[in-house]
C-alpha cells in the first residue's frame, strides 16, 4: 500500500514535467526545420486561405462570409540577387478546375509570366511535396507553403528535395531576369552589375 501512495506522490509532482516533454511531431518539425536553416531556408509558421474549405465553412449559418485559413510552415529561400524583371506571382494548391498556369494550381495573384516560363516553372512545381499548399516567387525570394506531412524518416530527405526545387526556381527567376535585363538594353550586362541587394 504504501508503493501505491509513493507512486501517486511522484505521478503528482513529475506528471506535469512531462507534460512539457515535446511530442513525436514537435521533434520531428524541429529537425526538418534545424536541417532546412542549414540549407539556407528562412521557415516561419503560418497561414493561407483554405481553398479546399467546404462551403459550410465559408459562410456562417447567420450568412455572414467567412474566410477559412490553413495552418502551415512557409520554407522561403532568397535569391543571390534581387531580380525585379522576373515574373512574380504566388499560385494555391487546388483541385477545383484550375484558373492558373499550371493544372491543380490557381492564381493567388495576379497573372504573370511567358508561356516559356510556366513550361519551366510546371517542371519545378511538379517536385513540390504532394502536401504543398502554395508556391510564389517574388523580386527577392522563392517559398513553399508546406504541411510537412512527412513521416520521421524521410524528414530530411523531404527538406533536401524541397531546397532543391527552390533552388531550380531561384535559378529560373535569376535567368529569367537576366534575359529581360539583355533584352530591355539590348546588351548584356556587365559581369557583376547588380550583385547588391
Amino acid at each position: 500500500m504504501s508503493w501505491l501512495i509513493i507512486a501517486l506522490i511522484f505521478l503528482a509532482a513529475f506528471g506535469p514535467l512531462f507534460w512539457l516533454l515535446p511530442s513525436r511531431t514537435d521533434r520531428r518539425l524541429a529537425k526538418m526545420r534545424s536541417r532546412a536553416r542549414t540549407l539556407g531556408l528562412r521557415v516561419e509558421v503560418t497561414q493561407l486561405p483554405d481553398v479546399a474549405a467546404a462551403a459550410s465553412a465559408r459562410v456562417t449559418a447567420g450568412g455572414r462570409r467567412l474566410e477559412p485559413m490553413v495552418s502551415c510552415a512557409a520554407y522561403h529561400l532568397a535569391l543571390p540577387r534581387v531580380a525585379p524583371a522576373a515574373p512574380q506571382w504566388r499560385l494555391l494548391r487546388s483541385r477545383a478546375e484550375s484558373s492558373g498556369p499550371i493544372a491543380g494550381w490557381q492564381w493567388d495573384s495576379n497573372p504573370a509570366g511567358a508561356a516559356s516560363y510556366w513550361e519551366q516553372a510546371a517542371m519545378i512545381v511538379a517536385a513540390l511535396p504532394a502536401d504543398a499548399l502554395a508556391c510564389g516567387a517574388q523580386a527577392s525570394e522563392v517559398a513553399c507553403w508546406w504541411r510537412e506531412n512527412v513521416v520521421a524518416e524521410n524528414a530530411e530527405k523531404s527538406v533536401e528535395s524541397l531546397h532543391d526545387a527552390l533552388a531550380k526556381l531561384a535559378e529560373l527567376q535569376r535567368v529569367t531576369d537576366a534575359a529581360a535585363s539583355i533584352s530591355d538594353d539590348g546588351e548584356e550586362p556587365p559581369a557583376g552589375a547588380g550583385d547588391e541587394r
